[in-house]
């Protein structure tokens, strides 16, 4: 998941009466991770959303957005990526979540041609959702 927008994400961290230092400490991640995150420089897992969301007492959904999409994310990018709401493209964390597959096993099945079908925008590695659900059902018959 990543930032909604930076700038509210700050606002309610001091509006909760957090610094940097204090908010990692209180929901367990480093304050490097927490500054990065408050950049908008680095996504984050549900939970841990979910975590900052309940320290801050704010609605995860205010402060996070789970997929890319034209009117949120992509404006910090200055570029634009059309997304449909039936086939979201799924930043490379996502993927493993939603597999359930270590990043680790996954960049592996990536870099042999096993792994769902990615591709570059920026520095992200996106994956329609359609491909990575196919690619787990795909294993599933291959399993049988």
């Amino acid at each position: 998941m990543r930032p909604r927008n930076p700038d509210q994400l700050k606002q309610a961290m001091q509006a909760a009466g957090y610094n940097t230092v204090q908010l990692a400490r209180r929901i367990g991640l480093s304050k490097q991770y927490v500054a990065m995150l408050m950049g908008g420089t680095r996504g984050c897992k549900p939970s841990t959303a979910d975590a900052v969301a309940e320290a801050l007492g704010v609605d995860v959904d205010t402060l996070f957005i789970a997929v890319l999409s034209e009117n949120s994310y992509n404006e910090m990018e200055d570029d634009v990526t059309t997304i449909t709401e039936e086939d979201p493209y799924l930043l490379f964390d996502e993927v493993c979540e939603i597999t359930r597959t270590k990043p680790g096993t996954m960049r592996n099945l990536r870099t042999a041609g096993k792994g769902p079908r990615f591709f570059k925008k920026g520095r992200f590695l996106l994956c329609r959702r359609s491909e990575a659900l196919a690619w787990m059902q795909e294993h599933e018959q291959n399993a049988e």
